[in-house]
């Protein structure tokens, strides 16, 4: 019975290989972000290597602050809306007043 049972277990595991081995593959989807004093550059770079780029204020402050959140809310639900999830994320200081940033998307796992 203990034969059978594990003979059973292998012909299931086998049986799930060929399956997994049939998805398709993941799409990435990679976004540059620049932070300088006044404006953020973001670039976003499509699985098909189209690149776009968006623009909006920066801000540490008041009414700039709420502007740059904004443009940060505009983008990440746009690229939600699309089927993207948040997989990664690295920075980069530039210099004090330029950061960089790059978020890798993912569509599709």
């Amino acid at each position: 019975m203990k034969k059978l049972f594990f003979l059973g277990a292998c012909l299931v595991a086998l049986a799930s290989q060929p399956v997994m081995a049939q998805t398709g593959g993941a799409e990435v989807l990679v976004v540059r972000i620049t932070e300088a004093l006044r404006r953020v550059n973001v670039s976003i770079t499509r699985p098909d290597g189209k690149s776009e780029q968006l623009d909006f204020e920066n801000g540490a402050f008041g009414e700039r602050l709420d502007k740059s959140g904004q443009g940060y809310q505009k983008l990440f639900a746009m690229l939600y809306q699309q089927g993207y999830r948040l997989q990664s994320t690295f920075s980069a200081e530039a210099t004090p007043s330029d950061v960089r940033t790059t978020l890798v998307f993912v569509k599709g796992q």
